[in-house]
């Protein structure tokens, strides 16, 4: 049993990204895997507001808010879904204000394994051209074994994911973990 955390930085409640985390994580639970999906839009985050207060008080940030708790889960997975739609050629504002906020800990981010999940109105390229962010804070893993690449392009619509085969392949990837 692997310990997954899948964090969706979806604003939307029915978003495509969301629904593909679900998705995912029915797999994951069915292949025995302790699953724990934070929606980041339902979080009080705050921005960084690089003080290094943080550097300071032993990597306690100076903000209290939600991310101490995501950080105390970011710490126990195994498995890391990091999942967006993309807007304006980037990621959510939502995962870009965790991945700013993983500062107290960015010299120790860990061994794990990571799937990206992501969607998008327009095509291929405009994903794999909106991934700096993520790949960057991928980077400064300790070890990152990569495990998947889910994309969803062509949907801009709330929920257009559904029926289509992007959500069984969501599942399957989950089942794999």
């Amino acid at each position: 049993m692997k310990e997954v955390l899948i964090l969706s930085s979806s604003p939307r409640k029915q978003g495509n990204s969301q629904l593909l985390c679900e998705a995912f994580q029915k797999g994951a639970e069915e292949s025995g895997h302790k699953v724990t999906l934070v929606r980041l839009a339902e979080k009080r985050i705050g921005f960084c507001r690089a003080c290094d207060g943080c550097m300071r008080h032993e990597g306690r940030c100076v903000l209290q808010d939600d991310m101490a708790q995501l950080l105390e889960q970011y710490e126990w997975a195994q498995v890391l879904v990091l999942a967006t739609p993309v807007y304006f050629y980037g990621i959510s504002a939502q995962m870009k204000t965790f991945i700013d906020r993983t500062y107290p800990i960015w010299q120790h981010l860990g061994r794990r394994e990571v799937y990206y999940i992501v969607s998008a109105g327009l095509g291929t390229e405009i994903i794999e051209r909106s991934l700096g962010d993520l790949d960057g804070f991928v980077e400064h893993l300790e070890h990152c074994a990569f495990r998947g690449r889910l994309y969803a392009p062509g949907v801009m619509e709330a929920g257009k994911v559904q029926g289509q085969p992007v959500m069984e392949q969501a599942y399957q990837m989950g089942k794999a973990v």
